[in-house]
């Protein structure tokens, strides 16, 4: 079942009393499904396909002989092993080789976020921004859809992940197949209006499987220390989701598509933000309904959750068609001062 929700229709940990637990807030959240939620979401990691890259100029029966692809009718071509049901073991030995051109012909990708690319529905002449790009895992998913014709901009403020980010686009994208800007700019203060077809919003969130996972490594059964997460530190995450998706609107065209993505499992940063953005944006958007092949639906988007789907999650995805740049009964938007300011924590984008 998704989360629960309160008579005000938002869930019922959103007026909780401030300083609740980590097991407590999450126990407000899923009731009773909350011992085996975070049983599965500390059973592994979450597992990976492998995304055949197309501009690799090996022959694919060479690369791929022994997988199968996942689904036959999906954009992009991602594989499991042929013994597998669903995807393949992280440690696959897997040979990384390369072409003539130093091209890559393969890359480990996360499930999930293959699903997050096949929501923006991306065409060969699009043109697409990658708000957050982390280290470029679902910038090089993207680049697979997109030809000489379309242009993709992958964006991201942290050092570490700028410099990954760089260096993926180099090792899988050549220059001549797809043009793509490699931007380091402040996300929250981010100003293109009306300029691209399709964007995605995959932005730093809690990660709460990360921080369980962490935790049970480390010290064992010992309860979550507020120092690693609070219900309003997580409430100030939410602050800085909500600037990032309004800037993602903002910058997307009308009749264009946006993709708001988290690996959070709390409805505070997930619908709570859709909601929110809804009466603060400017511009007139309206939610498309989707579904995936796993997962479940939740009040704007959809959900995938580790107990459920084999150990997949979480992933949070929801997809915004923007119809036009202005509406008459939008609210003026008061942007926290806070939000402004870059928000160190823990975000699920894969250290390559």
């Amino acid at each position: 079942m998704p989360p629960k929700k309160g008579k005000n229709g938002r869930n019922n940990a959103t007026v909780s009393k401030r300083g609740v637990s980590f097991e407590k807030y999450f126990t407000s959240v899923y009731g009773a499904r909350w011992p085996t939620l975070c049983k599965a979401m500390t059973a592994s990691t979450p597992k990976k396909v492998v995304l055949w890259n197309r501009f690799c100029q090996l022959p694919f029966e060479k690369v791929m002989s022994n997988m199968k692809r996942v689904h036959d009718k999906s954009l992009l071509q991602v594989f499991c092993v042929e013994s597998d049901e669903l995807v393949n073991p992280p440690q696959l030995q897997l040979q990384q080789i390369t072409d003539d051109f130093n091209v890559r012909a393969h890359h480990f990708l996360d499930y999930t976020s293959a699903l997050i690319v096949e929501q923006l529905d991306v065409t060969a002449f699009n043109k697409v921004l990658d708000l957050c790009a982390g280290s470029g895992e679902n910038t090089i998913a993207i680049a697979q859809c997109l030809s000489v014709d379309g242009v993709l901009i992958a964006n991201e403020t942290r050092s570490d992940r700028y410099l990954r980010l760089q260096r993926n686009i180099r090792e899988y994208v050549p220059p001549n197949f797809v043009p793509i800007t490699i931007t380091k700019r402040d996300a929250q203060t981010w100003y293109s209006p009306s300029t691209y077809h399709r964007v995605l919003v995959d932005v730093p969130c809690s990660c709460e499987r990360r921080i369980l996972q962490q935790q049970k490594q480390q010290w064992g059964a010992v309860p979550i220390s507020p120092q690693v997460w609070s219900e309003e530190s997580s409430r100030e995450m939410s602050r800085t989701q909500r600037t990032l998706l309004l800037r993602g609107i903002e910058a997307c065209l009308p009749d264009g598509r946006i993709v708001y993505s988290t690996r959070s499992m709390a409805p505070m940063e997930n619908d709570e933000v859709v909601e929110d953005v809804l009466q603060r944006t400017r511009c007139e958007v309206e939610v498309q309904k989707i579904t995936m092949c796993v997962g479940e639906a939740t009040r704007y988007g959809w959900i995938i959750l580790p107990d459920h789907t084999q150990g997949l999650g979480p992933m949070y995805c929801c997809v915004l068609h923007k119809i036009s740049d202005t509406r008459l009964d939008s609210e003026e938007e008061e942007e926290d001062s806070s939000s402004s300011e870059s928000v160190s924590t823990t975000t699920e984008k894969e250290e390559e």
